[in-house]
């Protein structure tokens, strides 16, 4: 079938309601996004397309000039049939300084009909702190007038547009708690962490949910992009008044989104997929993948997520560029672009996702019952077998 879009990148072929809004509704045993027109929207997103640590790269090919550099990312990113931007212009994590104009890049999203999602930017990332320095006490006043403030602006800036998809919250937020657990005076550090993790997410989640539908009725609320461990299944269960789907970031042998979804009633977004991670050939590190293995595992995971009914969509962990700056290139010598530092697509990679990203709404109305064990098996046969190649 050929799949005719709308102007946000909907399938006609597939339709729910218009409600002016993207909302969610389940069409054909899948829960989708509908866009404001009324047709279904699988979003498939590149994570970090415009980050602070591009600063290097946007002066070395662009001479600085910042609008250059934010076109020409755009139109190779679209190029290679990314229909959304699931964290926005940027995230809090990738650009602590503000290098990013956040405003243009919204700008440049509206004119090209992009769906977009905006950043509400409750928790710093454990890689940002200064050293010595721990997350907030959530359950503190002084975070919680902080809080109403922050969303009320966030909130005047996008709550009438459509084009906007609804509010993410950062990345990595519960990721190494001991510290953070430890740091609060009303939690008890002796309980068992999954408790006290439980106790301190359904607080934060319920107090910026109220306090998003206080100035916006309409836009979805994904959450924030959590390590898939960070929460067990009873703890998922607890924050489904207060979300309006669950947001995992990676697929795990042993974390069922099947399970997580019929637990909670409410479908997956895959939050930060990551298909392998590329290192300096000079730091030589045992979790290396050459561009090919990265690309071959990108289109296994691109598939397996099209064709599970529980996903809903998929934001893919990676640059567009190689950087030069940044924590994870600083700490380890990763390099995380489809496209190497002087802007060469790296060979094996940028085509593989190219091609896997032609097949969305032909597989993600195509999906698996039962395959999808036998999917999920290859996919992990895949990984292990390159990881030991590489070894």
């Amino acid at each position: 079938m050929t799949h005719t879009l709308d102007s946000y990148g909907g399938t006609t072929q597939l339709k729910g309601k218009s409600t002016g809004w993207f909302h969610l509704e389940e069409l054909d045993g899948r829960r989708w996004f509908i866009t404001p027109e009324g047709n279904a929207f699988f979003p498939v997103s590149l994570a970090h397309i415009y980050t602070g640590n591009s600063q290097p790269t946007v002066q070395k090919l662009y001479d600085g000039d910042k609008d250059a550099w934010v076109e020409k990312w755009f139109g190779q990113m679209r190029a290679l049939g990314f229909n959304c931007a699931l964290a926005g212009a940027t995230s809090q994590c990738r650009d602590p300084r503000g290098y990013v104009d956040v405003e243009k890049v919204v700008a440049l999203f509206r004119r090209e009909s992009f769906p977009y999602a905006a950043g509400l930017f409750l928790i710093p990332h454990p890689n940002e702190l200064p050293e010595g320095q721990e997350r907030p006490d959530i359950f503190a006043p002084a975070y919680q007038e902080w809080v109403e403030a922050l969303v009320a602006d966030v909130c005047s800036r996008y709550a009438d547009d459509p084009l906007m998809m609804g509010y993410y919250y950062g990345f990595g937020t519960f990721i190494r708690p001991e510290n953070w657990i430890a740091s609060i005076p009303s939690l008890d550090s002796k309980a068992p962490e999954q408790e006290n993790i439980r106790k301190m997410a359904v607080h934060m989640y319920r107090m910026v949910h109220d306090a998003i539908r206080r100035h916006d009725p309409n836009h979805l609320i994904l959450g924030p992009y959590v390590k898939e461990q960070s929460f067990d299944l009873k703890t998922w269960e607890a924050l489904t008044p207060y979300v309006d789907m669950l947001s995992p970031q990676h697929f795990n042998r042993d974390i069922s989104f099947a399970e997580q979804s019929a637990a909670t009633g409410r479908s997956v977004l895959v939050s930060d997929e990551e298909s392998g991670h590329m290192f300096e050939a000079s730091r030589q590190n045992p979790r290396s993948v050459t561009p090919e293995h990265k690309g071959r595992i990108y289109g296994l995971l691109l598939n397996r997520h099209l064709r599970d009914t529980n996903v809903c969509g998929v934001n893919f962990c990676a640059t567009l560029y190689d950087l030069d700056d940044g924590p994870l290139m600083k700490m380890s010598g990763m390099t995380e672009g489809l496209y190497d530092w002087d802007g060469n697509p790296k060979p094996g990679l940028v085509d593989a996702v190219r091609e896997a990203n032609k097949e969305i709404y032909e597989r993600a109305t195509d999906p698996y019952g039962s395959e999808l064990v036998e999917l999920d098996e290859e996919l992990c046969r895949v990984r292990d077998e390159v990881h030991k190649h590489i070894r």
